[in-house]
């Protein structure tokens, strides 16, 4: 089919000015069956000029050639990422969030019976979720613990309800266990540094934060760009939007960070932020019913 620009797109010449790349897959990353690629990127309609400036200018960084991050990846060729998918677990590579990201916005569960490199796509996830994970201690088991809360999810959906029990509880423990050593103020007691335990703590874990909690990860981790999606996940989307506002050269983590932080694309369920528009033309994967965050505001 011929691919036109959606309403809501902007031109390719008030996002690339005067790129001479490939322009035409630019019409093409928004439309639905499109000839380019396997699949498409959602508009993002109604936002603050500002904010839509950085999701656009984003997305060409992507389009041109970029390494897109999960879930841009999932979303605009999911053939292609089923593929290295597979290719990169047979290798043994940690492809955890990529799998998510694929699963929650395709619905491709097919994909877990697949084998890569002699064991399913599901055991090799499993294998992950249990294996240890470079990093400083502290940070490693709030990524751990993350992981098990997001298999277990996995586990529900698969009708394996006694396995998916028992990773929920391993995942619960290991939190208590990482927030048994804040120390309040932000910092940790661990040699890693408190910073980048932040981070990590408010991007895997934020469901297990007390308000006071949540208020100080918030103070640490919305210095930078690049933690946008953390403060979402701590629910500063205002803030978060501000901060993506701001990006001189968008790229591939700011893309992430607004399909995953300011419209929860693979949580729970997505939602629409306040005050940041509305995607459109979602997968079908993807429940019709977006609502406001879940998280604390």
């Amino acid at each position: 089919m011929v691919a036109f620009v959606p309403e809501g797109v902007p031109s390719i010449d008030r996002v690339a000015g005067q790129w001479d790349g490939p322009r035409d897959r630019w019409p093409a990353a928004f439309t639905p069956g499109n000839d380019t690629f396997s699949g498409h990127l959602p508009a993002l309609v109604g936002a603050p000029d500002a904010l839509a400036r950085t999701y656009y200018r984003a997305a060409w960084a992507v389009v041109s050639g970029e390494a897109a991050g999960p879930r841009a990846a999932a979303l605009l060729d999911p053939a292609a990422t089923r593929a290295r998918l597979l290719a990169e677990l047979a290798g043994d590579a940690d492809e955890f969030r990529a799998v998510h990201a694929y699963l929650a916005l395709t619905g491709d569960l097919d994909l877990l019976a697949e084998k890569a490199g002699g064991a399913t796509v599901l055991d090799r996830i499993r294998a992950l979720v249990a294996a240890p994970v470079p990093g400083g201690e502290v940070a490693a088991d709030a990524v751990r613990a993350g992981r098990g809360r997001v298999f277990a999810a996995l586990l529900r959906r698969l009708g394996e309800a006694d396995e998916a029990a028992v990773v929920e509880i391993e995942a619960a423990d290991r939190a208590r266990a990482v927030l048994a050593r804040y120390a309040g103020a932000g910092r940790w007691r661990s040699a890693e540094t408190s910073d980048d335990v932040c981070l990590t703590v408010a991007t895997e874990i934020p469901e297990f934060l007390d308000l006071r909690q949540r208020a100080d990860l918030a103070d640490v981790v919305g210095k930078r760009a690049g933690d946008a999606y953390a403060l979402c996940r701590l629910g500063r989307h205002d803030r978060a939007a501000a901060v993506l506002a701001e990006v001189a050269r968008p790229g591939a983590a700011e893309l992430e960070a607004i399909l995953g932080g300011l419209f929860g694309l693979v949580g729970s369920r997505p939602f629409t932020a306040r005050g940041c528009g509305r995607l459109d033309n979602l997968p079908a994967a993807l429940t019709s019913d977006v609502s406001q965050p879940d998280t604390l505001p």
